[in-house]
């Protein structure tokens, strides 16, 4: 049974990405746009896939628990301008673009949740404000410029072994971190209702703290991919580098409807892969941009949707089997 259930639970992790991929492999096909999910594109669907796999995690560990940070964005672009720099000046190749790009990205991280803590504001509030200065912080590093390492020996996280190598290791962590630390306990507590938990024990601030320096982490390895794969960054105003995250919702959404099939690090990243194929089959059939916008937004409300309503699926199953177990005690006490 055991056996059964683990292939189960494969088969539905697997499922979606496999019918999405196939269905846009055949439509593509069908309509004479041949090429899509091979070659150069499969390239970029695993990109697109590990970039916005990262930065879903990183939005997830927060909003899941009722905290939206707004400025993992400006921690992407702030953390790898100022690191990539650094690496760069240096000539500390891959290994010092990901040491000092993670390592100022987890810093500001660690900034964000001990204001949140500190101020007791609400985390909206208090993350747009935490972008504001770190766009402003990036506008001034390096007189506006920004980032430029295309063709530096340092960009390799965009190639195919590289990235997926990351993506595997990323999960590994994760898991172990959602599964099987108090860490992952604590958000599990509170995703199911702060006052609740904080009522029972659970240290709310301190869960606060950890998510923000994980958020901050995954946000530090998603600007390297970045990086890797366009070779510039440039500063963002104005709330601008929310667009580093806007990738994330469907993926988050995804992995919360199929997380029960797998650990949620995984089903997100499910959810990643579900999202690149779908951008990937769109651009192949010429879509335009707006049209692909809208298209992206109805599945994402398609999924909210489903998930605030799968209760009442839960709901009509429970009264399926009540029923089918009263008649059955019926017929056997007619029999008796």
């Amino acid at each position: 049974m055991k056996a059964k259930k683990i292939g189960k639970n494969i088969v539905m992790t697997l499922a979606l990405p496999v019918i999405v991929y196939l269905f846009f492999f055949i439509l593509c096909n069908a309509t004479g746009h041949a090429g899509f999910g091979v070659g150069a594109d499969l390239t970029t669907i695993i990109y697109n896939a590990v970039f916005a796999g990262l930065v879903a995690q990183a939005m997830a560990i927060n909003l899941t628990t009722g905290r939206f940070d707004y400025a993992i964005g400006a921690e992407l672009m702030l953390a790898t301008i100022v690191g990539g720099n650094i690496a760069k000046n240096l000539g500390w190749g891959p290994a010092g673009l990901l040491l000092f790009v993670v390592a100022i990205a987890v810093a500001l991280g660690l900034i964000s949740g001990l204001v949140y803590v500190i101020l007791g504001l609400p985390p909206m509030v208090i993350s747009v404000g935490m972008a504001m200065i770190y766009e402003a912080i990036g506008y001034m590093y390096n007189d506006a410029k920004g980032i430029k390492a295309i063709g530096s020996p340092m960009l390799v996280f965009s190639r195919t072994a590289n990235s997926l190598i990351l993506t595997v290791i990323v999960l590994a962590v994760l898991v172990v971190i959602y599964d099987y630390t108090k860490i992952g306990y604590n958000r599990r507590a509170l995703q199911g209702g702060q006052k609740i938990a904080v009522d029972v024990g659970i240290k709310e601030k301190n869960n606060a703290v950890y998510c923000y320096v994980i958020a901050g982490f995954m946000m530090g390895l998603a600007g390297c991919v970045y990086l890797s794969r366009n070779g510039v960054i440039a500063p963002d105003t104005g709330l601008g580098s929310s667009s580093y995250f806007m990738s994330a919702f469907l993926p988050m959404f995804i992995g919360g409807i199929f997380g029960k099939y797998s650990s949620y690090p995984i089903a997100i990243f499910m959810g990643a892969v579900v999202q690149a194929i779908i951008t990937s089959g769109l651009q192949k059939m010429g879509v335009p941009n707006s049209v692909q916008t809208v298209i992206n937004g109805a599945i994402v409300c398609l999924f909210l949707i489903y998930d605030s309503n799968s209760y009442k699926l839960v709901e009509v199953q429970m009264f399926k089997e009540k029923l089918a177990q009263a008649k059955a005690a019926r017929r056997q006490t007619a029999a008796q």
